[in-house]
């Protein structure tokens, strides 16, 4: 007889036999009870039993086969769950007499030293993180804290709009994009920018669909063509801080730098084709994606603009590492604004958080502004101070805006130096807008009244604006600097939108009429050197001409700027060469700017050198500080052979213009004819500018002619 057939017949004698045995095992042993097995038919669990115990040893199964025929009342499954039982009940006796013949180790006595030990390890840790955290700078770091969900536009949308809306909506910056719509344009262009940056692959060809879901900053599109990072990657720098604090850093490998030098050559060069053809051979490379989404945007563009800047984000989450993610959501980590790599994501994340206010996507907004914020947030280098504010008060965070003022951040900069009022006290009045949003009456009322007589001349400028009559507490004071009048309209332009309720404005006049005349010479001066210059950076990057007006222009029109990297800091870290020349190359040619000559070739791409024996003011060899006649036809000479090199031939009082402004007093002429420059205002000819064709002519001859604007396209040069 076989064992399977010998454990078949053990299953039936089981099953006429359970019910007597496990009533009689029941009564024997109380900790282990046995259910009732069914009579009708043999267990599943019983046959998945009999198959396991196929893959026993054979001379096992023989065994218990013939114990089984030599013992047919007894159940082998039965006798073994009693030899367990039994040997359970055996160890328990024995450690219970082990207990009773040892006092002093029960149960209650270990519970207690255990408990005894816990408590001592808690007290050890607690007293360890008094000694290495900072309770305020972890309030700083829980509250700057990002939550990368809130970072994808498209959940808010969805949550604004429902699912079905957002699925269907056909812009870009959603979960889906454009489709295959195409928009039709008045401007003839050479390239498409849609056409030509969309990603031309075969449906399941582009990026995974995990690389896409899985990027903390952005949700990744379907359409996007398929390429790499390009060799940008990140490494961590240095070994975290006692608070668990990390800095990191983006780097560019070989042929990163190199591209990345070839962008800079097409930037000098002011030619936007070039720039997207070489975006479209590199898709993911974060300058060009930078600067192509600023054409895009200056042609009206502000969809495909928006999914440029998405593209950036998207390619430094792919770039991120493991560490950057997890020190995010605990808001610790930190980047080196010094490093140009770094400094990119930035440019990119303010430029998109401007794009998404535009959308109204307010969370999303200051989701992404905390995440500016938390990268430096000692220096600040975007200024993100003076625009979470509103921010804050648009997505219904009131009381996380309280509790950050409220924080050793806000704290930091409402630091006074030299009694200078602080220029964040202009950004107060949000607080109290953030009190009565939350219906809390007395800190509303107690935070607006000491906003009042902080910065009176905020208050009586926006009533102005609100077309409220000022009360006499606060009628009639002004800005009394330049910074007083740039931090009061910068402030009224974004908020003045959330005043203008009734409930707003009634408060706003109960607070003014309640407080005494405001005297202005007891209220610190908010002094200019208040405009620093991250303020003037986003100034800058505003681009509101009136705020524009008002900030120093020693820090606004600086040498080194440009649009893809807006008012460097004066500190660099360079990581190569590449680097440095961009942005200190003019003081590394010895100071050129002094050198009119040098200043006309960076000008003019292609202007012949200078010949080594022209003199040029201010170095070796020129007494007088004028022309003679011999550098005067000289110049001419090299006049003539820019305008061969250019090819369009330039007309000649083009470059004659430039060289008298740049060589300044005398204003000769270089025309042999003339004996002295008698021009006026009146007299004066146009100045000749390239035409769509590109050609030369006078501007007044171009004067009322009707020109496309997409024929002219803006240089992308530096402002140097």
């Amino acid at each position: 007889m076989s064992s399977r057939q010998l454990r078949k017949l053990q299953q039936q004698r089981e099953l006429q036999q359970a019910p007597a045995k496990l009533q009689a095992e029941e009564e024997d042993s109380e900790d282990e009870p046995v259910a009732n097995a069914p009579t009708a038919k043999p267990s599943l669990f019983a046959n998945l039993a009999a198959f396991e115990d196929e893959a026993r040893d054979v001379d096992d199964d023989e065994n218990q086969s013939q114990q089984a025929l030599s013992e047919p009342e007894a159940s082998p499954a039965l006798i073994s769950k009693a030899k367990k039982t039994k040997k359970k009940k055996k160890a328990k006796t024995k450690t219970n007499k082990a207990v009773e013949e040892k006092p002093g180790n029960g149960a209650d006595e270990i519970d207690a030293a255990l408990r005894e030990l816990n408590v001592k390890d808690a007290s050890n840790h607690s007293a360890l993180a008094q000694t290495t955290l900072d309770p305020e700078y972890e309030r700083v770091c829980h509250l700057l804290g990002i939550n990368s969900y809130n970072l994808k536009v498209g959940n808010e949308m969805r949550n604004l709009f429902g699912r079905t809306a957002v699925d269907n909506h056909d812009d870009a910056g959603g979960p889906v994009g454009r489709g295959a719509r195409r928009r039709q344009r008045g401007q003839n262009q050479q390239v498409d920018l849609e056409t030509a940056l969309k990603g031309r692959h075969a449906p399941g060809k582009g990026l995974s669909e995990l690389t896409l879901r899985r990027n903390n900053l952005i949700q990744g599109k379907e359409e996007w063509p398929r390429g790499t990072t390009g060799g940008l990657t990140m490494a961590v720098t240095g070994a975290p801080t006692d608070s668990g604090t990390q800095e990191f850093k983006y780097e560019h490998d070989s042929n990163y730098q190199r591209l990345q030098q070839e962008f800079q050559a097409y930037v000098e060069m002011g030619d936007p084709q070039l720039l997207i053809g070489l975006l479209i051979q590199n898709p993911y490379h974060i300058s060009l994606l930078i600067q192509v989404s600023k054409i895009a945007k200056d042609q009206g563009d502000h969809a495909l603009s928006s999914d440029l800047l998405e593209r950036a984000l998207f390619t430094f989450g792919r770039a991120a590492i493991s560490a950057f993610n997890t020190k995010l959501s605990q808001g610790k980590v930190r980047l080196d604004f010094a490093r140009p790599e770094n400094r990119e994501l930035w440019l990119a994340g303010y430029q998109y958080t401007k794009s998404l206010v535009m959308k109204g996507t307010y969370g999303t907004a200051l989701e992404w502004t905390k995440f500016l914020l938390t990268l430096q947030p000692d220096l600040d280098p975007y200024c993100t101070r003076l625009m979470i504010h509103h921010l804050g008060l648009r997505a219904h965070e009131f009381q996380w805006l309280l509790d950050l003022y409220d924080s050793q951040w806000g704290r930091k900069w409402r630091e006074a130096d030299d009694g200078h009022n602080p220029a964040i006290y202009h950004t107060s009045p949000s607080l109290a807008f953030a009190a009565l949003q939350l219906r809390d009456g007395p800190k509303c009322r107690k935070l607006l009244s000491d906003s009042m007589n902080k910065v009176p001349w905020l208050f009586f400028r926006l009533f102005k604006e609100l077309d409220l009559d000022a009360p006499p507490s606060i009628w009639g004071l002004e800005p009394r600097t330049d910074a007083e009048t740039l931090f009061t309209e910068l402030y009224v332009v974004q908020t003045k939108d959330l005043w203008n309720s009734p409930e707003a404005t009634a408060l706003l006049m109960e607070i003014a009429h309640t407080i005494p005349k405001v005297d202005l010479s007891k209220i610190p001066i908010v002094s200019n050197s208040e405009m620093t210059l991250d303020v003037v950076r986003f100034i800058y990057l505003d681009n509101s001409p009136a705020l524009m007006a008002m900030a120093p222009s020693n820090l606004l029109h600086r040498s080194n700027n440009s649009d893809a990297d807006p008012l460097p800091p004066d500190h660099n870290v360079y990581s190569y060469d590449t680097q440095r020349t961009q942005l200190e190359g003019s003081r590394s040619m010895g100071g050129d700017y002094n050198n009119p000559l040098a200043a006309l070739r960076r000008l003019l791409p292609g202007f012949p050198a200078r010949p080594n024996h022209l003199e040029i003011p201010g170095q070796a060899g020129e007494d007088d500080g004028g022309y003679n006649d011999g550098a005067d036809r000289e110049l001419e000479d090299m006049m003539d052979e820019a305008r061969e090199v250019l090819g369009n031939s330039p007309p000649r009082g083009f470059l004659q213009r430039i060289l008298t402004s740049m060589f300044g007093g005398g204003g000769n002429d270089l025309d042999e004819d003339t004996e002295e420059a008698t021009d006026t205002d009146d007299d004066m000819p146009g100045l000749e500018i390239m035409d769509g064709e590109g050609d030369w002519q006078d501007e007044t001859a171009s004067e009322g002619s009707d020109m496309e604007s997409g024929d002219q396209m803006p240089a992308l040069a530096p402002d140097n």
